[in-house]
């Protein structure tokens, strides 16, 4: 109890000095990252239910007991994990219960925003993909910023020792936290430090650490692989070509007074032209600096598909509802692909 109380302690200490109330801690881009993909799995599993079973209502002739209510009661479950309980099992326990949470509010949107309570709204799905989308968006920039100021370092460590005293430290969180304290002194940090020699260790959550490290090295390899980025990369450039080519054709149809097939949201067509024939025009501005440059054409790569992932799969999903999420899948890896190239060093 009294080592519990002199990591809070020293956590406060750190954490709010004279005109600083809130230190943000580097590794709560994690725990937000799990929050949107929970949130993301819930909704996905939450309308697959309800469709297979015909939208079934909890309740009576009077009541009906929405599943936006389970939703808030998950979040009130998560933000209570995080008020009372330390450790990083209860941040893990607040990511899970309130992404959980989240998706069964978010999925409801559709009533919340129309008078006559249109759970079946078709820009819902258009709303929720961005709600989700902005997070990831957030915690990945959250991820990229450097630790450059000392103190949120510290307070970041602080954080990390603390929940170690009360759940233990895995050998990766101890070399984190060593990592975030090399260099730092002071009263503070030394107190930091002998409570990340204090923390006893956990190694039951270690277990995965060798597959994943495993799977990981297995995709490196398979992006190191030429004939691999170039069949993908390939297949992205004529895809974003033929698919802006369909939907300038629908436009120009719109504009000409055609009508397209009954269900077509208008709107989302003629946005949706507009922001693929940016994206198609990165694709082609990428093949013509390909051979003189392949990093600069691997900038236009990522930035045509970020404006496919961030808003051309917004009209999308208000177009096409959730069928369009068979359409994420080849983006996220043809992103992944020309970020981990765009990472290598320039002399390879």
């Amino acid at each position: 109890m009294a080592a519990v109380i002199s990591a809070y302690a020293v956590t406060m200490l750190i954490a709010s000095p004279a005109g600083r109330l809130f230190t943000r801690v580097t590794d709560g881009a994690g725990y937000l990252q799990i929050l949107a993909l929970v949130g993301i799995a819930t909704v996905l599993i939450t309308r697959s239910y309800l469709g297979l079973t015909g939208y079934p209502q909890v309740g009576n002739g009077t009541l009906h007991i929405a599943h936006v209510l389970w939703g808030g009661a998950l979040m009130l479950a998560g933000l209570l994990s995080a008020l009372l309980f330390a450790g990083s099992a209860a941040r893990t326990c607040t990511a899970v219960l309130g992404g959980a949470g989240l998706g069964l509010f978010i999925d409801e949107v559709g009533k919340f925003v129309t008078r006559q309570n249109d759970y079946f709204y078709r820009p819902a799905a258009a709303i929720i993909y961005f709600v989700f989308a902005a997070l990831l968006v957030f915690a990945s920039r959250l991820r990229r910023q450097p630790t450059r100021d000392d103190h949120q370092r510290l307070a970041t460590a602080a954080q990390i020792a603390s929940a170690g005293v009360v759940s233990g430290l895995t050998a990766r969180q101890r070399r984190v936290a060593e990592q975030l304290l090399d260099g730092q002194n002071g009263e503070a940090a030394q107190a930091v430090h002998r409570l990340v020699d204090t923390a006893p260790h956990r190694g039951g959550s270690e277990w995965a650490q060798g597959p994943l490290d495993h799977a990981a090295a297995l995709v490196r390899r398979l992006f190191d692989r030429r004939a691999c980025t170039l069949v993908v990369l390939w297949l992205f450039v004529v895809s974003q070509v033929v698919v802006a080519i369909v939907f300038l054709v629908q436009a120009v149809a719109l504009a000409t007074g055609h009508t397209l097939s009954p269900g077509t949201q208008d709107g989302a067509i003629i946005g949706g032209a507009i922001t693929r024939s940016v994206a198609a025009a990165c694709v082609v501005a990428g093949l013509l600096r390909w051979r003189q440059n392949w990093r600069a054409a691997y900038g236009w790569f990522r930035t045509a598909t970020l404006i496919d992932l961030l808003v051309s799969q917004i009209f999308n999903f208000s177009d096409s509802q959730f069928a369009a999420v068979a359409n994420l899948p080849f983006s996220l890896l043809v992103l992944a692909i020309v970020t981990y190239h765009l990472r290598r060093p320039i002399e390879s």
